[in-house]
This record gives structure tokens, sequence and C-alpha cells, in this order.
């Protein structure tokens, strides 16, 4: 199964243009194999939160990365100096939120702007959770114009915490679909199932993109 390593660093004003910089290391990734892609940017809620989103093929694959490749990357850089504080939590995708773009690999690639819900789900409400993603809100964005694809995810470490990353053509696209977020959300009940919900939006930085060298097809 495919997984999502997310990743949120606090960055202070007068160090964000050096992580700016200091993010581009990350185009090593390209040619590894089982590496599907990167993005990232700076969260609209909070401008000194950067998000950063990575995807690979499966666990075997992000593994190799980490035990043989990622420290190797790191030692080339003074990224771990620029920030202040770093979160990281891996998800492993359950199903895909389906979008214009059949393959995540060009989800990425055309994304300017994202949306990520992560919940934590009351206990005994995973099912119905679940379920109402796959019946309510995945129809709901599939129909929304300018939406190209995202995943719903389940976290490999935390009991019951949810990911939902959806990816959009521009903010434009996102703000027009918003508007019925209130009506999805009531038929849903969410309130019942959820019992904390962080969200980030994003509009992601043409920098700091990495994709795979054979994304074609």
């Amino acid at each position: 199964m495919m997984m999502i390593k997310v990743i949120t660093c606090k960055v202070s004003e007068e160090r964000k243009e050096d992580f700016f910089e200091e993010q581009k290391i990350w185009k090593a990734l390209s040619p590894l194999n089982g590496f599907l892609g990167q993005v990232g940017g700076w969260s609209d809620q909070d401008p000194s939160t950067a998000c950063i989103f990575a995807f690979w093929e499966n666990e075997e694959a992000y593994q190799y990365f980490m035990d043989n490749v990622h420290d190797e990357i790191l030692l080339h850089s003074n990224q771990s100096s620029t920030y202040k504080s770093i979160d990281v939590s891996l998800y492993e995708e359950s199903f895909t939120v389906p979008g214009s773009e059949k393959k995540i690999t060009h989800v990425l690639e055309k994304a300017k702007y994202v949306r990520v819900a992560r919940a934590l789900v009351k206990p005994g409400h995973a099912d119905h959770f679940i379920d109402m993603q796959k019946t309510i809100w995945n129809p709901g964005m599939s129909a929304a114009e300018g939406f190209l694809g995202g995943s719903f995810a389940i976290s490999k470490k935390r009991v019951r915490d949810f990911l939902v990353f959806t990816c959009w053509g521009n903010e434009r696209f996102h703000q027009i679909v918003e508007k019925h977020f209130p009506a999805l959300v009531k038929e849903t009940k969410m309130q019942t199932d959820v019992q904390e919900i962080m969200g980030e939006e994003v509009v992601l930085e043409e920098a700091w993109r990495v994709l795979p060298f054979n994304n074609g097809g």
C-alpha cells in the first residue's frame, strides 16, 4: 500500500528564506525506486508553518530510503538549523479520493493547492467515519470542478488517526467547493465521529515540487 509522509516545520520569519532554499535539496529523491512525488508550501492558516507531503509506492521503498538515503541527503544540508520544531507522521493509504487525474504522480505534478485534514476519531466510530468518506465525501469531491485527486489514509503509529489529502488545480476551485462543506459535514454527522480534527490549506511552492524521473505514462 502507498505510504504518505506528512512533515510540518515551524520556521521563524527571519529563517524562512533559508528554509525555502534548503528544501530544494530533496530534488535528490527523484531517481529513487518507489518514490512517487513530494510537494509542499506554507500553511495558509499559519505562514510560519511549512507543510511537506511525500509519497512512496509501499513501505519497503520508504524504509529503504530511510535506512540508506535520508541521512546522506541531510548530511549535505543545513536545513535542520532553519526550523524551530518538526513533526513527522507516516500514513498508509486505505483508498483513493478519485479526481480528474488517475495516477498520484500526475496529481502531484499538476496540483497548485492542497487541503489536508487529520482526524482523530472517537473509539468505536472508525467504521462509520470511513463509510462516510466513501459514500458522501468521495462523491462530493469527485464531482467538484478542479479537483485532481487525493488519498484517504490511516496512521502507522497512532490509533484512530486518519488523513484526508486532496489536491486542487488552484485555490479558486477549492474555495468554490468549500461553500458546500457545511452541508457535507451535516450529512455525514462528522461531529459525532470525530474527537479532534486539524486542517491545513497550502498553496504549493513550485521550487519544492519533486517528481520521479519516470513520471511518464
